[in-house]
């Protein structure tokens, strides 16, 4: 399977957001926290999976939007797409990655996240718009350390 993973450009925002809508997610995609996406397109050019990087300060990173077309693409392939997503943030420069999750801590789990607990949560996360957004309905938020190569 020849799968592309890359930068988000222009001209991916509409299937982009019909990726978004999709599965439910609602959040504006360009909104006031930068954030960069990365997709994975399969051999169709089609976009399968999305996820969006919103940095807060210089070191962390939210990862938001996280989501795939699970008619195109098997569970599987989110394990190699989040480590995909980890490795892009790496090379960033960023440190601490961020996510906010309803129930998949198993899985995150297998993949190097862990669970905060709500007062363990950085004031810089908790005054993120995507936090303030999202914590109704993504209440746990889980914490991964980035290799620091640099």
């Amino acid at each position: 399977m020849g799968m592309i993973v890359r930068k988000a450009l222009e001209e991916d925002t509409l299937q982009l957001q019909r990726l978004l809508s999709k599965a439910g997610v609602i959040e504006q995609v360009y909104d006031e926290e930068p954030t960069e996406f990365i997709v994975a397109e399969n051999e169709n050019a089609e976009l399968v999976a999305t996820a969006g990087l919103a940095g807060i300060g210089k070191k962390d990173v939210i990862l938001r939007s996280l989501v795939i077309d699970s008619e195109k693409v098997g569970a599987v392939f989110l394990l190699e797409f989040l480590e995909t997503a980890t490795a892009f943030a790496e090379k960033r420069g960023y440190k601490s990655l961020y996510l906010l999750t309803s129930g998949q801590q198993a899985f995150l789990e297998q993949v190097g996240f862990s669970l905060l607990q709500s007062d363990e949560v950085p004031k810089r996360v908790r005054e993120s718009n995507h936090y303030k957004q999202n914590v109704k309905r993504s209440p746990k938020v889980m914490h991964t350390r980035l290799a620091v190569n640099k």
